[in-house]
């Protein structure tokens, strides 16, 4: 199931930035280990400039979803130009834009994780595990 917040998210930011006069390309989906991409979804065009843009979606108030560790380099600092992170509080929608350099290698906290791999999260491999349930909604 796609991230919907994540996909409103960048369907905002590609707004913002057309209307700023910028085409956009949005590579953040089917990206691989090797992708040249890695660290950012979306990339702003002008003439003489390009920036690339890491997009988050939130829905709480100054929250910051957690950062893939692709987004950072060893030194902490955004892979992205720029960090844009719209909100969503019900019918109102805000948006931080946020330079690499705003962003302190003190302000991020490496963490560990684990994550199940794609091959694992298809029809294939989950199917045989589906339950009938039996709840009115």
């Amino acid at each position: 199931m796609p991230n919907l917040v994540e996909g409103r998210a960048i369907a905002i930011v590609t707004e913002y930035f057309q209307k700023l006069g910028y085409d956009i390309d949005n590579v953040s989906t089917g990206k691989r280990p090797e992708s040249e991409h890695r660290g950012y979804d979306l990339i702003a065009r002008k003439p003489g400039e390009s920036i690339k843009i890491e997009v988050k979606g939130c829905t709480r108030r100054w929250g910051i979803p957690d950062p893939y560790e692709t987004e950072f380099d060893s030194e902490k600092r955004l892979v992205a130009d720029l960090l844009c992170i719209a909100y969503f509080f019900g019918s109102e929608t805000q948006l931080c834009v946020i330079p690499r350099d705003a962003i302190k290698p003190e302000d991020i906290v490496p963490r560990k994780g684990y994550r199940f791999r794609s091959h694992f999260k298809s029809a294939r491999s989950l199917s045989q595990y589906l339950q009938e349930l039996r709840i009115d909604v």
